[in-house]
């Protein structure tokens, strides 16, 4: 079963980017710091890298739950003879597969 694409894991990561953008606030106190009282330039580094980290394991769970829907039970047909028949939804979606 193949699903259109509607954007990769780039375009996912960057939405994530924009959404958390104010989670980079402690990393942006950390360079203030760095100028003003002297803090190692590490600790910002750290800090971005944290929120990229984050960024990065966010969007790949949402990309594997999206992955996750493309894979559905099929529908058995039914075979008792004194039930009515009922016309299958789904049946136009399968036969484009």
């Amino acid at each position: 079963m193949e699903q259109k694409e509607r954007g990769g894991f780039f375009l996912c990561f960057f939405w994530h980017a924009l959404m958390y953008i104010l989670w980079t606030i402690p990393a942006w106190i950390l360079l203030a710091l760095h100028f003003i009282v002297g803090l190692p330039l590490m600790w910002f580094w750290v800090a971005l890298g944290a929120w990229v980290l984050v960024l990065l394991l966010r969007t790949a769970l949402v990309m594997f739950a999206r992955y996750g829907f493309a894979h559905r039970i099929p529908v058995p047909e039914n075979k008792n003879p004194y039930s009515k028949k009922v016309r299958d939804p789904y049946a136009e979606v399968r036969e484009q597969q």
